[in-house]
């Protein structure tokens, strides 16, 4: 995909994000633009405080027919997604890019807490997960998981998640607001009733009547199952009526609750007796006083003028939920107004009186309007009160009147909804409608229209600089490719002057003359030096040269790096001028446009060399590559055919010719069951060896790997390589006469060293001479079982390696084999144990199975350090003969074991132990054992050991030729 494509891409995430504000549907809006832009995954993992948790939904397919499945990965477990949330940039993952979401003005210091982290207690790695999101610095917002990101895609990613965490700082705006437009909807509308019951219970002049609206509406319009309302009478508490579900309950003289104000614990008596309300849990009431209650129980004392008249109880009943404390409040304040007209109704006070206390219970009402964070307006009719942020946006006093409002707020008076600026701030103000009040709410959205703004600029921006890719790539070569940018970026930043620099290259173009040697000291040279944007608002002689050579007042410097590739671009102005911070923030885009578009061109510069290069490498190569149909028609042949095999590499494009056909008729077999393996494992190299015949008539041992590419739209093929084998079987062959020579020549002193310290061995020597002589014939034992596995590789490759088997007791070979180790165990200080047990009869050959076993214990004593542990133990289990060796090293790596059994194999803890082998001993027990048709096995745990075991059949298998 070309820069052009790239940048479409990116906005068309843009626009993705920014069509909704709701978080769950700018999620969506990303994951379905992501598949649609060949992302074979991608997920969106937000953090979430209350929990804890990256909680996300993942995005499968392609296009709009993706499936998407919600996860929750815990903040404190460890893993990938949870490392790249607490990351500085971007993590690459195999094929997955994990980009960490991060909101403005990051400081990053929970990404190295060790380094940055200057709170106290302070974080480390592995406690970050716990302290660093309670942090105010804290501004990691969640993970951005793509997988299989298409390679073009992939410059674009870091500026994709800075968009993300954009469009969910617009979604948190939106949420916050509507959290907070919610909340206050629901407490108007629980303030309309507070305020409509209180009309009707003021209306009242009987008790009875009083309580009764009082209960029936705390039942039916605030929902409680059970209210119960008792009075005081000569310092004794009486009930007085219950209303349960829809019928009322009247109580009057012959209630059960007949309670001493002063003394009795019942909580009723407790609320009137302390002037408190009290929310009590069900397992906390007296005996029999909580059955059929709901999980809390509120008791709210019925006062007037703090004389206390009576109580009210209440609660959601069985199953139902606890009494929250809104709902309290709401209580709290209708049983005031109760109060009120018990007092009223009482005393019969005056229609005036009453009204004054309606009044102060407005007044109560409005003050907890004050502490909201958006501004309020209520109006009752055509007068109100407003709070304090309703009041600074519309520069009002607390008491509002209808003609002081802005016109502008006629549609939301209404109940409608609409937007505004106010005093230079934006406002979304949203109006309703309950009875006779009318409420306005404006919540202040500044920010959110501020970066809404900032978001349509940047569109706008990076629209022109895709224009621009898109018109300077159709040019050819760099240069020309440079001077489509600089004019086309004169045109973007109004410029007057514009010169790019290449390093390396020099100036690629300048729009006016310049030197051969640009001046000294040059803005240029020190924008590359520092790697940042520069924006110089005056220009000095001592700053920049070129400036007072072409008459400059003011300047733009962007340096780009792509790899090494590296330079800058200045664009000049003859006149002052002043430079926003975000004119500057844009030059680092222009910064990343210049790298990819001249490093693209570079690159098709170079390839097209790369191009030649590979020609001359093809014509001129001794190996022969041919790229076949599925049938095996020839559809490419290198050069290099003409000289190895004779032929016309362009013979296959005058006729069709198949490939196979210049195979030896003995071989085509061979050649035909490769090809059809390579037909059947698309992707996967396979490898044979067969003779191709010359165009003189020739066969020639040849080599060739073959690869299924039929599915590779830019091969097509199955490509073949050939190889001639001529060189590589003499070398085989001299170097076969090179070992069994040299191990001839070998093995005569080995005898006579070996013979001579057994016979040392036998005169009775002090200790430290025998463990001398003991340690002499160690290392023969080792030198000669290396000449025997040199030999032994030679005739396995040669196919003349034999093992001559015989009915043994391997028991006393092997207690001797022990015997010339333990001198070296004792110098190693390494404790060697031996558990050979009473084995049975096998068919072997002895010395080879010694051949076996020494082997393994000379590579267990060379890993094992001092202080470690090696057994060697045998027996016999069923039909089988089991021979193990065991040690305490340092284990071998699991990516290993596949090649362990294979020629020249060492493991890599091998060579950093400075252990001296040529690789052959496991090769060549491997060989050994299956000759005698056992099996080999290897059970290792890194860091803590190995142990080798040898299953050999009592009766092994007697193949033809062997012994």
């Amino acid at each position: 995909m070309r820069l052009a494509g790239q940048l479409a891409v990116l906005a068309r995430f843009q626009r993705a994000l920014l069509k909704d504000l709701e978080p769950v549907q700018i999620l969506r809006n990303l994951l379905e633009v992501a598949t649609e832009e060949g992302v074979e995954r991608a997920a969106l993992f937000l953090y979430h405080p209350s929990t804890r948790e990256l909680v996300g939904e993942v995005a499968s397919g392609r296009g709009r027919h993706y499936t998407v499945s919600a996860i929750a990965l815990p903040l404190y477990s460890k893993g990938p997604v949870q490392e790249a949330f607490f990351a500085e940039g971007p993590v690459k993952r195999g094929e997955e890019w994990l980009l960490p979401v991060v909101g403005e003005e990051a400081l990053f210091c929970w990404s190295d807490p060790e380094a940055r982290c200057q709170e106290r207690p302070r974080a480390t790695r592995e406690t970050r997960a716990m302290v660093c999101p309670s942090c105010f610095r804290f501004a990691a917002k969640g993970v951005l998981s793509l997988e299989g990101v298409p390679q073009a895609l992939q410059p674009t990613l870091p500026l994709l998640a800075q968009l993300t965490a954009l469009a969910l700082k617009n979604g948190e705006l939106l949420a916050s607001r509507n959290a907070a437009l919610g909340k206050l909807s629901r407490h108007v509308e629980a303030l309309s009733h507070v305020s409509a019951l209180a009309r009707e219970v003021a209306r009242s002049l009987e008790p009875s009547a009083v309580l009764e609206t009082l209960a029936r509406a705390l039942s039916e319009r605030f929902g409680f199952f059970r209210v119960t309302v008792a009075l005081v009478k000569e310092g004794r508490l009486e009930g007085h009526l219950t209303v349960r579900g829809q019928e009322v309950y009247w109580t009057e003289g012959r209630s059960r609750i007949q309670l001493l104000v002063e003394v009795s614990p019942d909580p009723l008596a407790r609320a009137v007796r302390e002037r408190k309300t009290l929310v009590l849990e069900r397992e906390k009431l007296p005996a029999g006083v909580g059955q059929g209650t709901g999980p809390t129980v509120a008791y709210v004392p019925i006062l007037a003028e703090e004389e206390p008249l009576g109580v009210v109880a209440v609660d959601h009943g069985p199953g139902g939920p606890p009494v929250n404390p809104e709902e309290v409040g709401y209580v709290e304040l209708l049983a005031g107004v109760a109060g009120v007209a018990l007092k009223n109704a009482k005393l019969y006070r005056e229609k005036t009186q009453l009204s004054l206390a309606l009044a102060a219970e407005r007044k109560r009402l409005s003050q907890v309007l004050e502490d909201l964070p958006d501004g309020v307006v209520v109006l009752f009719g055509d007068r109100g009160f407003a709070n304090p942020r309703a009041r600074e946006a519309l520069g009002l006093g607390p008491e509002v009147a209808l003609e002081d409002l802005p016109t502008a707020l006629g549609p939301a008076l209404e109940g409608g909804r609409l937007e505004l600026a106010l005093g230079g701030r934006s406002y979304s103000v949203r109006g309703r409608v309950v009875g006779e009040m009318r409420i306005l709410v404006l919540h202040d959205i500044s920010e959110r229209v501020r970066m809404e703004r900032a978001l349509r600029e940047q569109v706008v921006f990076t629209q022109a600089l895709v224009d621009l890719a898109q018109a300077a790539l159709r040019e050819k070569g760099i240069r020309g490719l440079a001077e489509a940018i600089v004019r086309r970026l004169l045109v973007l930043f109004a410029a007057d002057e514009g010169v790019l620099l290449a390093g390396g290259e020099g100036v690629l173009f300048a729009t006016c003359p310049l030197p051969a040697s640009l001046p000294q000291p040059n803005l240029l040279e020190r924008a590359l030096a520092e790697e940042s944007p520069l924006g110089v608002e005056e220009l000095h002689p001592r700053e920049c040269g070129i400036a007072t050579s072409l008459g400059l007042q003011s300047a733009l410097v962007v340096p780009f790096r792509a790899g090494v590739f590296r330079g800058g671009l200045l664009l000049g102005y003859r006149k002052g001028r002043r430079f926003g911070e975000r004119l500057l923030a844009r030059l680092a885009q222009v910064g990343t446009l210049l790298a990819l578009v001249l490093e693209k061109a570079r690159f098709l510069e170079l390839l097209e060399a790369e191009e030649e290069r590979l020609k001359a490498l093809m014509e001129h190569s001794q190996d022969v590559v041919y790229v076949l149909d599925g049938n095996g028609t020839i559809r490419f042949v290198s050069a290099s055919v003409r000289g190895v095999l004779g032929y016309d590499p362009e013979g296959y494009r005058r006729a069709p010719v198949n490939g196979l056909d210049f195979v030896h008729p003995e071989d085509r077999p061979l050649a035909e069951a490769l090809f059809r393996e390579l037909l059947a494992h698309p992707g996967e190299v396979r490898a044979g060896e067969f003779r191709v015949l010359h165009a003189d008539g020739t066969p020639i041992p040849m080599e060739a790997w073959g690869r299924n590419l039929l599915h590779e739209p830019r091969v097509g093929g199955v490509v073949v390589n050939l190889r001639d084998l001529r060189p590589r079987l003499e070398a085989e062959r001299l170097k076969g006469e090179f070992i069994a020579a040299v191990s001839h020549e070998l093995r005569t002193p080995l005898a006579v060293i070996m013979g001579l310290a057994e016979l040392l061995r036998e005169e009775g020597l002090s200790p430290s001479a025998e463990e001398s002589v003991e340690l002499i014939l160690e290392s023969a034992f080792r030198l000669k079982t290396m000449v025997d596995n040199l030999l032994d590789t030679s005739r396995l490759e040669a196919g003349r390696f034999e093992v001559n088997r015989r009915p043994v007791n391997l028991g006393p070979h092997l207690l001797d084999l022990a015997k010339s180790f333990q001198g070296v165990a004792r110098l190693s200080g390494v404790d060697f144990r031996v558990e050979v047990e009473e084995l049975p009869v096998v068919e072997a050959d002895p010395e080879r199975m010694v051949q076996v076993v020494g082997n393994l214990l000379s590579n267990a004593f060379k890993f094992t350090p001092q202080g470690g542990r090696i057994r060697l133990g045998a027996r016999g289990e069923g039909d089988a003969l089991v021979l193990e060796v065991e040690d305490t090293g340092p284990g071998i790596p699991k990516e290993e074991l596949p090649k362990l059994f294979q020629r020249y194999a060492r493991a890599k803890n091998a060579g950093a132990r400075g252990v001296s082998g040529t690789g052959l001993g496991l090769y060549i027990s491997k060989a050994i054992v299956e000759a005698h048709g056992g099996r080999i096995e290897v059970e290792t745990e890194e860091g803590k050991g190995s142990l080798f075991r040898v299953i050999l059949p009592l009766y092994g298998p007697h193949p033809a030729g062997g012994g």
